[in-house]
């Protein structure tokens, strides 16, 4: 396993820098590496305003966590949200987030996705698969109103040779998705 980004996620910000605690974030996401995201960035002291969730199990634990959820991404009550946040972390997404909306926040988006280095767009373990790779990563990068086009701020590389299903390739990743999310909010303290 290489790193690409060698920012110690754990390490004091230096003098001056906001922290990560202090990001007022909406949050949008679903399945397993959804949850991940979320707990990951609560963990590292952001303040959730709202989540945009899309699966059952997100949705439970976001009420876990007492935050307000929402369907879609282009609800009226998430653009004020927006408008009132630093960040928007995207994780397993199932909407493109219009250009207008990632201008809303401070820092504007940032979306997690597995294997960004190869494989952009839908179904990117699926292909990882079909073209026999070994080399899985978790990516995070700024969004833009292109999809998985915005630059790159961290990104965890993993071996699964020998994996044979998504499921099993996900298995992998899910622990490298929290540990990507948290180096890229140290980048952007920069």
């Amino acid at each position: 396993m290489r790193s690409s980004n060698q920012i110690n996620p754990t390490s004091p910000p230096k003098e001056g820098r906001k922290e990560t605690s202090d990001y007022k974030v909406v949050y949008t996401g679903g399945r397993q590496a959804g949850c991940i995201g979320l707990l990951a960035a609560s963990a590292a002291g952001c303040r959730i305003q709202g989540a945009i969730v899309y699966e059952n199990n997100l949705k439970a634990l976001a009420a876990t966590l007492h935050l307000p959820t929402f369907s879609s991404i282009k609800q009226l009550e998430v653009e004020r949200l927006l408008s009132n946040s630093d960040l928007l972390i995207s994780v397993h997404s199932r909407e493109i987030v219009p250009k207008k909306l990632l201008e809303l926040p401070r820092l504007g988006g940032i979306n997690v996705h597995p294997c960004l280095y190869r494989y952009k767009g839908a179904n990117p373990i699926g292909r990882l698969l079909q073209d026999g790779c070994t080399q899985a990563s978790v990516g995070v990068h700024r969004m833009t109103e292109h999809l998985d086009k915005g630059e790159v701020l961290a990104e965890e590389f993993v071996d699964v040779a020998g994996k044979q299903t998504a499921e099993e390739v996900y298995n992998v990743l899910y622990p490298f998705y929290a540990l990507a999310l948290l180096k890229a909010l140290r980048v952007l303290e920069a």
